[in-house]
């Protein structure tokens, strides 16, 4: 059955209701499917006898990390606001996405002149932590409205040591760093490096670090990674998983995707896309300044410990020796309730965390969808009612059933004169 609406010809049939919930249903989800991993996007890599070239591509899309953390759904509550991040590496250039961001650079070690970043790694580092969203893109960092404090620990084709890196983490620290990310690693203890993690912890900055790419080459303990006082960050992959490349111990605190990573690069507003724990560690580095914005009476001890309570955990026990506690989780790290942060004693063993509902552009798809085919359904619903409501009102002129000729009397000749009093009474 079917009745022409308007147009001759033009045939109005109600999808079934069932078939259009399923539509709706699959779209959505469909669409989330869709996380970009850097595709044509060239590569974070120095060139011989060359710094790294500026690029010119930009990613349109949101990258699988952000999907995976969806930090955008804690902005509400902060955006980093006040909490400077120093980033201990190659040097951070002031390119566009850092803008309003950028600290005067600290130069432990010198890099070529009248260049910032030569290696690009510093600068990569940073936009995963405080890159300032702007259009044409969706890339952006953790904490957007926090404030990048660069310290060039590493040259143009220079790693540093454990002597420079001492002497950058002291430096960041007396400079009023909050957070200070680490995106390297010594394969050897070493006392002055140890001296000043201790430093850096007794003034109450929190010191995150790549756990280093070592897996392959026997697996050995990375510093300052390794030493309590410090966040050690290992890597996943797009599936989820523990990346093969991610070193693993009894020192891993937390995991972040840190693999096909979509960053800034220097010298320009493009983007480049590399590999490695090097980049999983901003991305925590960035929840710490979330976290610490949101709640300033915590402790850098206790922002630890918050961020490994509120991680995604990994099946079986923890904290497992390539995961830690789990992947980092930026909203539940922000809005969870905490016994401590409510004036309990602090909890030393894993808790079952209840966060808020989330923000309607952090709704988890398959929610969309469900609201999304209930809407629809009620649409059909209200359609086919119409369907066989709108003929009989035409037919009876929009009048109640029985009040046709009450209609014609109030408008016939009786009711002339009368004025608009007929449509009164």
């Amino acid at each position: 059955m079917s009745r022409a609406f308007d147009r001759p010809g033009t045939v109005w049939r109600p999808l079934p209701t069932a078939a259009l919930a399923l539509v709706l249903a699959l779209w959505p989800a469909r669409v989330a499917a869709a996380e970009p991993l850097g595709e044509g996007l060239p590569p974070l890599a120095q060139q011989s006898g060359g710094c790294v070239p500026a690029s010119t591509a930009r990613i349109p899309d949101v990258p699988w990390a952000q999907h995976r953390l969806s930090p955008a759904r804690v902005w509400p509550l902060t955006r980093g606001e006040g909490q400077v991040v120093a980033v201990i590496d190659s040097g951070v250039e002031a390119v566009p996405q850092l803008a309003g961001g950028r600290l005067d650079q600290v130069e432990v070690v010198r890099g070529p002149s009248g260049v910032d970043d030569c290696p690009g790694h510093g600068t990569f580092v940073a936009g995963l932590i405080a890159a300032r969203p702007v259009s044409g893109t969706g890339f952006s960092g953790v904490a957007p409205a926090s404030t990048i404090l660069p310290v060039r620990q590493t040259g143009d084709g220079l790693d540093g040591t454990a002597a420079t890196l001492a002497e950058a983490i002291r430096a960041a620290t007396d400079r009023g760093a909050d957070i200070i990310n680490i995106s390297t690693a010594s394969l050897f203890p070493d006392e002055t490096l140890r001296r000043a993690v201790e430093y850096a912890s007794s003034k109450d900055v929190l010191i995150v670090a790549a756990v280093a790419n070592e897996r392959g080459s026997g697996n050995t303990r990375p510093y300052p990674a390794a030493y309590p006082e410090v966040l050690a960050v290992g890597a996943i992959g797009p599936d989820g998983a523990p990346a093969d490349f991610s070193g693993s111990g009894d020192f891993v605190d937390l995991a972040a995707p840190g693999s096909s990573i979509v960053s800034i690069g220097p010298r320009g507003g493009g983007h480049l896309t590399a590999t490695g724990t090097s980049y999983a560690a901003p991305l925590v580095a960035g929840t710490a300044a979330l976290v610490r914005a949101y709640h300033p009476q915590l402790t850098a001890e206790q922002v630890r410990r918050r961020l490994q309570l509120t991680a995604d955990r990994p099946s079986g026990s923890v904290p497992d020796p390539r995961l830690g506690w789990g992947v980092v989780n930026p909203y539940a790290a922000v809005a969870s309730i905490l016994p401590e942060a409510t004036g309990g004693p602090p909890t030393a063993s894993p808790v079952v965390v209840s966060a808020p509902t989330r923000p309607d552009d952090g709704m988890p798809g398959r929610i969309v969808a469900l609201l999304i085919a209930a809407a629809a359904s009620t649409l059909v619903v209200v359609m086919l009612v119409a369907r066989a409501v709108v003929p009989r009102g035409r037919r009876r002129r929009w009048q109640p059933a029985g009040s046709a000729d009450r209609w014609q009397s109030s408008s016939g000749p009786a009711a002339r004169g009368r004025g608009s009093r007929a449509f009164r009474d």
